[in-house]
């Protein structure tokens, strides 16, 4: 059984889910970066420009993500998503022929849809699946060609069920995290509140005012900041470092926020989808802020 995940690396949740899905699968497993440069020069531009309008014009973001989420309109953004990512996906159907391709990310179940639409004698050749890494439900991830979703939560499951076709499957076991999640002991300090703030990957979400705002709590803190891969706010971070009363540690992109998130009283983090399963489980209380526009703001909701 060969098993396809095609992610995105806009931020790191769709590649955090992915990441979780590939551990607990058995077989031929094959992990792919869809918006890399070495799937396509065209999705590594579009991501480009994503991210851009994320930092530069969040509020017109905002208002094409609400805008596409109409039936009529979302129709058009998909058709033209599905033709923009097409080739790139042809090229890995080719290169890996998949019995099952799952998808993390909008962009490439758009093309593996396209193709099986184009196809259909073939496209049984192999199973679509696509997992929604938001806890609300968008006209981006709805396409005819898909055979199974996998959404966060019942309410999400009975909408989509009354958008989809006939026969399609869909279950809502939750966002995909890692096991360590639920592994990990507690390591909590006693006596003194710990507090975690992220931004996600790309180390956003106002972090460093709120380091200034916990300014005003007098009680001893210890603060523990992931900057992500942020280099330009971690180098900022460890400037502000020292003109700060609490004790403050700071980090860039880790792979252990399970530990992290073992050792913290609160988390204060932007309301991304993987960061806010990932606390459930562990069982960490959360301030949401400053959310990106459209999603985020939903998943706060």
């Amino acid at each position: 059984m060969r098993i396809l995940i095609l992610s995105a690396s806009i931020g790191s949740g769709h590649l955090k889910a992915a990441e979780a899905i590939e551990k607990s699968l058995s077989g031929e497993v094959q992990s792919v970066d869809f918006m890399s440069k070495e799937v396509s020069g065209l999705n590594a531009v579009t991501k480009k420009i994503y991210l851009a309008a994320l930092k530069f014009i969040p509020d017109l973001y905002d208002r094409i993500y609400r805008f596409a989420g109409k039936k009529q309109v979302g129709i058009l953004i998909r058709l033209i998503t599905s033709l923009g990512t097409y080739f790139p996906f042809v090229r890995l159907l080719k290169k890996f022929r998949p019995d099952i391709v799952i998808c993390t990310h909008p962009f490439p179940e758009a093309a593996a849809a396209l193709w099986k639409f184009l196809h259909p004698k073939a496209a049984r050749n192999f199973l679509l699946a696509a997992v929604l890494t938001d806890y609300s439900l968008h006209e981006i991830w709805i396409y005819g060609e898909v055979d199974m979703y996998f959404v966060a939560t019942e309410e999400m499951k009975n909408e989509l069920a009354g958008q989809s076709r006939p026969g399609v499957e869909i279950f809502a076991p939750g966002i995909p995290v890692g096991k360590e999640f639920s592994e990990v002991e507690s390591k909590k300090n006693s006596g003194r509140t710990t507090i975690l703030i992220m931004g996600g990957g790309l180390g956003l979400g106002s972090i460093e005012s709120t380091l200034t705002d916990l300014e005003n709590i007098s009680s001893p803190l210890k603060i523990i900041v992931v900057a992500g891969r942020n280099e330009k706010l971690l180098s900022r971070l460890k400037s502000l470092q020292t003109k700060l009363k609490h004790e403050i540690e700071i980090f860039g992109y880790v792979g252990n926020i399970s530990e992290l998130m073992r050792e913290s009283d609160l988390l204060i983090t932007k309301p991304g989808a993987l960061t806010m399963s990932e606390a459930f489980s562990v069982g960490l209380p959360m301030i949401l802020h400053a959310p990106i526009p459209g999603p985020e703001a939903k998943n706060a909701e």
